[in-house]
């Protein structure tokens, strides 16, 4: 068994998609050719927004989540609502999503939002396992949801085949067993890769009053083979780092569950963490890359089509805009 520095325990998990949109229609509409999303963006459909919002379907997984564990809204003791996707500057997105759930207005729990892009739900779950030390502290919902569709810009293929929407959610309660939590969170970031994913416009740097709409600006920016090549030079030397301490290796992992960046950055993963391919969760096929929402989507996926059971470590893994990796060892009970 893996030694656990901070007790809690996942009971329940959620997930809420819009409407899907195959890889066909969006490569009639846009003149790709055909077959060319599922060929190099690995996608077959993916789901995109038509009236909701980032809040609504945030709502809508969290609601999901606490069905699963059996309990209400009222037994939350903290919100944490995470993704790189926000409805408005202000208010934070943690009340914009508690407004849109049920018995919201009821609620008089802690609520904050957390942004590390494609990493901020393993930074939220970081989070609620320090918070649940706290005596105080009984019951947490983490709430990741996403809209990347309202800002790709058609002209660059990758980006408008890759990504989608959607919210992923999980309730975390204290735990009294030593053997069940969280083993180790590792964070890093390497600003070489800065510009290498971004949305330039929209805040104070180039508020919208200075700068009218351009797609270069305001639309999502990604340069994916210098991510790709930022992963393969770091993730070997961050990964043996993030082991060292934990006494095991990749490959003693039950479960992998990674960020669904790419088709390629998943491929990647069973031969440098040399683990069975069937042990990584791979959701990117009909989903696409929903951002911080991809990781506990592809969880609630795991819970509900193979288990997890007592005992089993999961790996949550995944890089970011910054550029940045992060990873979290949990183990379940």
């Amino acid at each position: 068994m893996l030694n656990v520095t901070k007790p809690c325990r996942i009971t329940g998990t959620g997930m809420h998609l819009p409407s899907s949109v195959s890889s066909e229609k969006i490569e009639a509409e846009h003149g790709l050719p055909a077959g060319w999303s599922l060929k190099h963006s690995g996608v077959r459909s993916r789901h995109w927004v038509s009236s909701d919002t980032v809040a609504s379907l945030g709502g809508k997984a969290a609601q999901a989540a606490l069905e699963d564990a059996g309990i209400d809204l009222i037994d939350i003791d903290v919100l944490i609502t995470a993704g790189g996707t926000s409805d408005q500057h202000i208010p934070s997105q943690a009340a914009l999503t508690l407004g849109q759930m049920r018995d919201g207005n009821k609620a008089r729990c802690q609520a904050f939002h957390v942004d590390a892009t494609c990493l901020s739900f393993i930074s939220a779950f970081r989070l609620a396992a320090d918070m649940l030390q706290d005596p105080e502290v009984k019951r947490i919902l983490v709430v990741a949801s996403e809209v990347a569709s309202v800002g790709i810009g058609p002209s660059n293929w990758e980006t408008l085949t890759l990504f989608g929407d959607g919210a992923g959610a999980v309730v975390l309660e204290e735990s009294d067993d030593p053997q069940v939590g969280l083993v180790k969170h590792q964070h890093k970031l390497y600003t070489e890769g800065l510009r290498a994913a971004e949305i330039p416009g929209g805040c104070v740097a180039k508020w919208v009053e200075d700068y009218a709409f351009s797609p270069k600006l305001h639309h999502f920016q990604m340069d994916g083979r210098e991510l790709l090549r930022l992963t393969l030079k770091h993730i070997p030397a961050f990964m043996k780092d993030f082991f060292a301490s934990t006494q095991s290796k990749w490959s003693d992992v039950s479960w992998t569950v990674p960020h669904q960046a790419s088709k390629t950055g998943l491929g990647v993963i069973p031969k440098i963490a040399r683990v069975n391919p069937e042990k990584v969760v791979n959701i990117l096929e009909n989903t696409g890359n929903c951002i911080s929402a991809s990781i506990p989507m592809a969880l609630h996926h795991l819970t509900k089509s193979e288990g997890v059971e007592k005992g089993d470590s999961v790996l949550f893994i995944g890089t970011s805009a910054g550029y940045a990796i992060g990873a979290l060892l949990y183990q379940h009970g």
